[in-house]
């Protein structure tokens, strides 16, 4: 088996996404964690997952999201998921392979033909990767039902997820009207802390019941001329 081209089959799977009307931002950030996980280890034909781990790495709260992810990018051939049968035993994930030329009839699957020029793989410095890797993810939420999701994750209304969505939905997902959001869940985040703030201020500066506001004394003497 030929070695894999790191940024060849990063660029071709990117191209990919971009004209694959069915890949979302969580896809996109799920498959990346797979990336990043397989490359560490070398790039073996299969590696044995950790969910938590993995969904540590996409930011991905929900077990349930994270099978449905999966089932999708397994449908879709962009992997090939082995389900373990053992509570001993982790579950097993083939990458599909995406290092070929654009012209070349690409297998999707082990092994890759020997006439795809492959370069060696070159060692890279651990932390410009995960930043590299990061750059790429598409940060904005699928839709209103994951931010919804979100919220009640972190013990929040509803009405408070709509809230954030239809706002930054309708501003195209940009901060200050120009700089694209590199993670909404942040911004959710700072959206939170900002309304319990504002809350806060508002019990603070509301006048106490016990307040005389014409600052009268309680023991005047009202024989004397007002």
């Amino acid at each position: 088996m030929s070695e894999v081209n790191y940024i060849s089959h990063l660029n071709g799977v990117l191209r990919k996404f971009s004209d694959d009307d069915k890949i979302s931002s969580s896809h996109r950030s799920l498959y990346l964690a797979f990336f990043e996980l397989w490359n560490k280890k070398r790039f073996p034909k299969t590696i044995v997952l950790n969910s938590k781990q993995v969904m540590a790495l996409a930011k991905i709260r929900s077990r349930t999201t994270y099978h449905k992810l999966l089932r999708d990018l397994t449908n879709w051939k962009y992997l090939q998921y082995h389900p373990s049968t053992s509570p001993q035993m982790g579950s097993l994930l083939e990458m599909s392979r995406f290092d070929t030329h654009p012209d070349q009839k690409m297998d999707r699957t082990y092994p890759v033909s020997e006439q795809v020029p492959v370069q060696k793989l070159v060692f890279y410095n651990k932390h410009k990767s995960k930043h590299i890797i990061n750059s790429f993810t598409n940060t904005c939420p699928e839709n209103e039902q994951e931010v919804i999701e979100f919220f009640r994750e972190e013990k929040r209304s509803v009405l408070e997820a709509k809230k954030f969505y239809n706002f930054y939905e309708s501003i195209g997902w940009k901060l200050n009207g120009k700089n694209p959001i590199t993670n909404w869940q942040a911004c959710a985040r700072n959206w939170m802390l900002k309304a319990d703030e504002i809350k806060k201020d508002s019990k603070s500066n509301s006048p106490s019941r016990n307040r005389d506001n014409l600052h009268t004394s309680k023991n005047k003497n009202y024989g004397e001329p007002l």
